[in-house]
């Protein structure tokens, strides 16, 4: 059964080009091929994503007859490339045509796919017990063993499983080198440091118009709107532009990363992209760059830029017609929630990622002349912004460490500060580092303490001092708030895994009885924060709805040997809003009072 399936790729979201549609495209991909020595892509797609991608359709028939290679470029990836840059990347996927190995890889993926069905793959696992639970009381005896047996194979696949990365790891590499040998070192090099920025973006988009689903709105192109969010992203890094890209350097990489762990992860599929930069530099080889927009590859862009987007919208359920959004809409729109989701620049990012840590008010006003700041720009100076930001790096890196310490990391060994750590040693750096945060947070705390105090002397200045320690004390109470609902959250949902998986009826009963212990807490829960005043002005029509809808009444979930699907999706919409409102509300909150305190800036130098 396994042997025999068939592994396709899902290309309902792209669409098939021809060499009569994109000449100019084609005549770039048959340079490449006839350069590199290799074979022409079977069948050539586009997708609407950062992607580019070659892939075989594999089944039992591809051991002995193996399958041609395909090629698909997502247009996220066009758009946010120059010529080079693109030429760069394709030759990186025909590299892979090249290798030795390549019939070999083909072989192992086809056995891992196998594997991976068979031991990994719980929807298909589970999908064969629920045919096995028809063959009869007998059924159980089957579903026992073939657990005991699986578990046993697992351990086997890692061994397997980690060759497997091994080899796509040094394929990877190989065909950097074929790209470079194309393209030139610099455009390969810097197509993989934009990735990032562009994947984000086109992400950011995504994830714009989906947060506005309920007003019926989608677009017609989202391409000028992906280059757009890019550019915006990129002013805000002061990023430097050539013919319209942004150029993304690796001193810009590493002042967004303070982290001074290093994690080589044998069980990756792609080496890192600093690995990857080092072998290409080191390669060093030299060509003609054109800087050039990627769009000059093809023609009728504009048409086919709208046929993927209309694709990108495909499985979208609106509840009325949708109403396509113009870039200078979207602009707009970009901007009003740019300003409700961030911070006023003046703070020079001092709070992104991060809060405000607890103190006590009342005493720190006892105190609010000691130590004080002489104006704004000395609050929030260059050095206080790193300062913060290399303790949010810590931050990160304790949490890392503290993975690997659990054994959540299958790693043997990694590198901190440029220090080489076994894993059976991150408990000892583990304490070392958890003391060290001590410390420093310490400081963060008395930061903190002295823009307090900096502030509620000027909003005494204009009488506005109990709006000052409102919004503070608000923002605390929502932060301790937040801990709390997260732990309910958190309960409900370990206690609802079951339902996803195969159980008798009577383990199903007990089990859902347990949950609804879990329940009964968020519900009352749910109640509370209808009420609270605290959140009265962060909640929003929509989780209103939702929570009065499930709060409505007493759902049941399994009734007649069967799950109720409607009551379920009504929990399960009503556990999302929960979490997006309890997680959000102290952002909000901090908003407000950082808001506020750019108001009553005018009264400045209150030493």
């Amino acid at each position: 059964m396994f042997f025999f399936r068939k592994y396709t790729v899902d290309r309902s979201g792209w669409i098939e080009i021809f060499r009569d549609d994109q000449p100019k495209l084609f005549e770039i991909i048959e340079s490449i091929s006839k350069e590199i020595e290799t074979n022409f892509p079977q069948r050539v797609y586009l997708g609407s994503g950062v992607e580019a991608m070659v892939f075989y359709d594999s089944n039992f028939r591809n051991l002995f007859f193996p399958s041609k290679e395909n090629l698909m470029i997502g247009l996220g990836l066009v758009n946010s490339m120059s010529e080079s840059e693109l030429k760069a990347i394709l030759a990186h996927e025909f590299g892979h045509f090249t290798q030795k190995s390549l019939n070999v890889y083909s072989y192992v993926y086809i056995e891992n796919q196998i594997i991976y069905k068979m031991l990994i793959d719980e929807e298909f696992y589970q999908t064969l017990l629920l045919e096995f639970t028809k063959i009869g009381r007998l059924s159980w005896i089957v579903i026992y063993y073939s657990r005991i047996i699986r578990w046993i194979l697992r351990k086997a696949y890692d061994v397997v499983s980690k060759s497997y990365m091994a080899l796509s790891r040094e394929m990877e590499f190989h065909a950097d080198e074929i790209s470079a040998s194309v393209a030139g070192s610099v455009p390969a090099v810097t197509a993989l440091m934009r990735s990032g920025l562009a994947s984000d973006s086109f992400n950011y988009v995504w994830q714009f118009y989906y947060n506005h689903i309920s007003e019926n709105i989608k677009a017609e192109n989202i391409y000028p709107q992906h280059s757009y969010t890019t550019n915006q992203i990129a002013e805000r890094y002061n990023l430097k532009f050539n013919k319209g890209l942004p150029y993304v350097t690796k001193e810009t990489i590493v002042n967004l990363n303070r982290s001074k762990l290093i994690i080589i992860n044998q069980w990756a599929s792609h080496p890192s992209v600093d690995d990857r930069i080092k072998k290409l530099e080191t390669l060093n080889i030299h060509s003609t760059v054109s800087h050039d927009s990627a769009w000059n590859f093809f023609i009728n862009k504009e048409n086919i830029q709208k046929e993927l987007t209309e694709k990108l919208f495909r499985n979208w359920q609106f509840s009325e017609s949708p109403v396509n959004l113009s870039l200078e809409e979207f602009i707009q729109k970009y901007s009003e929630d740019l300003d409700k989701h961030s911070f006023d620049k003046k703070y020079n990012y001092f709070y992104d990622n991060r809060g405000i840590s607890g103190f006590d008010i009342k005493l720190a006003i006892e105190k609010v002349n000691e130590n004080n700041f002489n104006d704004f720009n000395e609050v929030y100076s260059e050095a206080n912004v790193n300062f913060i930001q290399q303790f949010s790096g810590l931050d990160y890196d304790i949490k890392t460490i503290e993975s690997i310490s659990k054994s959540e990391w299958k790693i043997e060994s990694f590198e901190y500060d440029g220090v080489k750590y076994k894993t059976k040693e991150s408990h000892q750096l583990l304490d070392k580092l958890l003391k060290e945060h001590e410390i420093i947070y310490k400081k963060v705390n008395k930061l903190d303490i002295k823009i307090f105090k900096y502030f509620f002397k000027l909003s005494k200045m204009v009488e506005r001092d109990s709006e000052l320690l409102k919004y503070y004390e608000t923002y605390f109470y929502l932060v301790r708030e937040d801990k709390s609902n997260l732990q309910v959250y958190l309960d409900l949902i370990d206690s609802m895994q079951f339902i996803y998986k195969v159980h008798s009826f009577n383990q199903i009963r007990i089990k859902m009885e347990q949950m609804q212990s879990k329940e009964s807490v968020f519900r009352e829960r749910m109640r509370k924060l209808l009420t609270d005043e605290n959140y009265k002005s962060i909640i929003n029509t929509e989780q209103i709805e939702k929570f009065k809808q499930y709060l409505g009444k007493d759902w049941s979930y399994f009734s007649e040997q069967k799950y109720d699907q409607e009551a379920l999706k009504v929990l399960e919409e009503a556990i999302y809003q929960f979490y997006e409102l309890c997680s959000r509300a102290p952002f909000f909150a901090l908003k407000k009072l950082l808001d506020f305190q750019i108001e009553i800036l005018g009264n400045e130098n209150p030493a």
